[in-house]
């Protein structure tokens, strides 16, 4: 969003782009962007990135840190099954791909108007 544009979080050396691609935590997408607890957005620097960055939102962010996941969703992501990885780096990666998604010089990820055009 405009408001991640131009910042630099603990750990990142460059500035978030504007249309860069990240992920963020679907619960706390709301908050104020100052407000948010740490580990609430991730902007991989590449299509492999994509997996970890779940990960650690998953691990951290979702579990321990956000004060807006309600009860419900704790208690299924508490479940074995839940809290299992699906896919894989390449999986994600691929995904992420054929979403349109991909990588661009510099770092980064980022839409492409046409998802057939950039393979």
């Amino acid at each position: 969003s405009w408001q991640d544009v131009g910042r630099t979080a603990s750990g990142r050396r460059r500035p978030i782009m504007m249309n860069q691609v990240g992920i963020q935590c679907r619960h706390c997408q709301n908050v104020p962007v100052k407000n948010r607890q740490k580990g609430a957005i991730y902007y991989p620097a590449k299509l492999t990135g994509i997996y970890q960055a779940a990960q650690n939102m998953g691990v951290m962010h979702i579990t321990k840190l956000c004060m807006h996941v309600d009860e419900d969703t704790m208690n299924r992501l508490g479940t074995s099954e839940q809290t299992r990885g699906h896919g894989g780096k390449k999986y994600w990666a691929d995904t992420a791909s054929a979403q349109g998604v991909e990588e661009y010089l510099g770092g980064g990820l980022c839409f492409v108007t046409n998802p057939s055009v950039a393979n």
